[in-house]
């Protein structure tokens, strides 16, 4: 019998985010058919929650383990060297990571000043700060998940299978 996972913050971040998107555009279907009236900032405010919730999940995926990949050759490994191959695998997620934070955070300075057209928001908090944030939740998963893995913790996400959950 398989056992209940128990939802994370993330999780619920995401739940969060992907219901307030549902409400606006519900909202914005309403408003344009049956009210005969459009709210402008509907498709803006939705695009950007969407952006946040895409960054969000590919964070929690890094936590999970659960990016899609390749793993025929590494599977026909032993246990030790399938560790050692997941933590290296790791450390490149965290280098790979650490350089969108590093030009995320670079964008972000480059829009100050920049609004958003229709909410009038600031362009760099509301949208391109989802990039440097959601690489730094990436990295810290991915540490968490190497150390996990050179512990060789059986509660390790880096080397889970697909049929697992």
């Amino acid at each position: 019998m398989k056992q209940k996972q128990q939802l994370s913050a993330g999780d619920y971040v995401i739940a969060a985010l992907f219901s307030t998107m549902i409400v606006v555009v519900a909202a914005q279907v309403l408003w344009r058919y049956v009210f005969d009236n459009s709210l402008d900032w509907t498709e803006e405010f939705s695009r950007h929650v969407f952006v946040w919730m895409t960054f969000v999940g590919a964070a929690l995926a890094v936590k999970e383990g659960t990016h899609i990949r390749v793993s025929i050759l590494v599977d026909m490994l032993p246990a030790r060297l399938k560790n050692y191959l997941a933590s290296v695998y790791l450390v490149l997620i965290v280098i790979f990571l650490g350089l969108i934070a590093f030009f995320g955070f670079q964008q972000v300075n480059l829009t100050a000043g920049q609004r958003t057209s229709g909410l009038d928001l600031p362009l760099n908090y509301v949208l391109y700060a989802s990039l440097p944030a959601a690489s730094l939740f990436g990295i810290w998963f991915a540490v968490r998940n190497a150390v996990s893995a050179m512990r060789n913790d059986p509660d390790e996400k880096n080397n889970r299978k697909p049929e697992d959950g």
